[in-house]
């Protein structure tokens, strides 16, 4: 065997940090989330999901929480075929209620220039919207349904 071509020494794995495995417990979560919430809502669809949503107690410090779980639901959607923005606030809001977390689900519809109907679903908790105003300006939308 043939010595390496540097006196450096290769580096041993690191073990993950607290804080990262966190983030990856977190991250499975979401993902596995919103893949079953993406199926859900093509077999059974959107009035048996609302059914069956856990039913949580308001609290006061949620909304860290819900924002934490909000970006990788963002960020793990693109990595879900067809996780519109209904998939990702259901997702959403269903980790958050079986976390003991109050939220609102908002579905609104909107006419753009051209006679065409946009609509788009976001979420809030604490009265702070949480998922769906990244690129989306609300305002432009009219609400149809609001979901505790």
């Amino acid at each position: 065997m043939q010595p390496p071509l540097t006196d450096r020494q290769p580096r041993p794995p690191r073990a993950a940090t607290p804080s990262a495995r966190r983030t990856l417990r977190r991250d499975v979560l979401c993902l596995g989330t919103l893949v079953v919430m993406r199926i859900a809502l093509t077999l059974v669809g959107y009035a048996a999901i609302r059914a069956r949503m856990p039913q949580p107690t308001p609290t006061t410090d949620s909304h860290f929480y819900a924002r934490q779980l909000a970006r990788s639901i963002e960020r793990l959607a693109r990595f879900v075929p067809r996780a519109s923005c209904l998939t990702q606030a259901l997702a959403l809001q269903w980790l958050l209620a079986r976390a003991g977390h109050a939220s609102e689900l908002f579905v609104g519809v909107r006419q753009d220039g051209a006679g065409r109907f946009a609509a788009h679903a976001w979420l809030s908790c604490n009265q702070r919207i949480v998922l769906g105003a990244t690129t989306t300006r609300l305002s432009e939308f009219t609400v149809l349904a609001e979901r505790r």
